[in-house]
């Protein structure tokens, strides 16, 4: 019998040994944790100088709390070193942006590296399995004509506690797409008639003549600007037989109104184009005396 005892008491320490372990591997309620479930990778705005004075546009983030208590969410902006502003693809000045949460009511453009903490902002509330979206605004309004491309940033944005402990974080580019443009118009001496631009020559003699009109032209890279005339480069009388022949000059480059004429400009920059307009009248002898005129068309396009 006192063989048997040290054996029973042993089975015994090694079943409460046994009975301790799944106490100790109990699970603890996690703190909330928050995943960033959906949302584009790049934000992407498309501006067009000459349609538009800024532009702006919203974008969502998809967040979860996988964790086992409530949670309180706001969000930062960090460029991680690099300068503020979209970077041209071509090279140039970088252009400036706004990033508001409009969730939390706060402005979080990263104008210093990284947006300021903002003391007033609402935080996003997820309970426990909860999803929810929080709405950004991206926006540009440049002051100055841009030129044609693309121009990016990378911005991490960083989803937190209030008190600024991390919880998620997601890079995003930050996109603006400027499309090749071109418009053109008149400015100097001339009328408008019926939404026709006119000009008056005066009484027509012949020789070079500099008019006080100047065509311009806005672009945000190369243009093309083309200019027909209806009656192939003469002014005519009426619709009679009678014509006086000219020609057109726009800057120092020399138009053929017989079948038409173009101007090329190649560039991938912005431009704002000069062309004063200079006519020279052909012979006026032998013609009959009255009121002769002409139609020109003209017409720019993006290169």
């Amino acid at each position: 019998m006192s063989r048997v005892r040290p054996s029973v008491l042993a089975l015994t320490a090694a079943a409460a040994a046994l009975l301790a372990v799944p106490a100790a591997a109990s699970a603890q309620p996690r703190d909330c944790q928050i995943q960033i479930d959906s949302g584009a990778q790049q934000w992407t705005l498309r501006y067009d100088p000459f349609e538009q004075d800024s532009a702006v546009q919203q974008f969502d983030l998809g967040v979860v709390n996988t964790g086992d208590t409530a949670c309180n969410v706001v969000s930062r902006v960090e460029l991680r070193g690099e300068t503020f502003g979209l970077s041209p693809q071509a090279g140039g000045p970088r252009l400036v942006y706004n990033l508001v949460d409009e969730t939390a009511g706060a402005d979080v453009t990263p104008r210093a590296g990284q947006s300021a903490r903002n003391v007033g902002a609402r935080p996003i509330r997820l309970s426990p399995g909860e999803r929810g979206l929080m709405r950004f605004s991206f926006a540009v309004a440049p002051s100055d004509t841009l030129s044609a491309g693309l121009y990016s940033q990378t911005a991490f944005i960083s989803l937190e506690k209030p008190n600024g402990d991390p919880l998620s974080e997601k890079p995003i580019t930050l996109n603006v797409e400027v499309p090749s443009a071109a418009v053109m118009g008149l400015k100097g001496e001339f009328r408008r008639t019926g939404g026709v631009a006119t000009l008056d020559l005066g009484k027509l003699s012949e020789g070079v003549r500099q008019l006080r009109t100047t065509l311009y032209v806005l672009s945000t890279a190369g243009y093309a600007v083309s200019v027909t005339s209806e009656n192939q480069g003469r002014l005519r009388q009426g619709s009679s037989d009678w014509y006086v022949p000219y020609g057109l000059a726009l800057g120092e480059r020399d138009m053929d109104l017989s079948r038409g004429g173009r101007l090329d400009v190649v560039s991938n920059r912005a431009r704002l184009d000069d062309y004063p307009l200079t006519i020279r009248i052909g012979s006026t002898a032998g013609r009959r005396a009255g009121d002769y005129s002409d139609v020109l068309t003209f017409t720019v396009a993006a290169l």
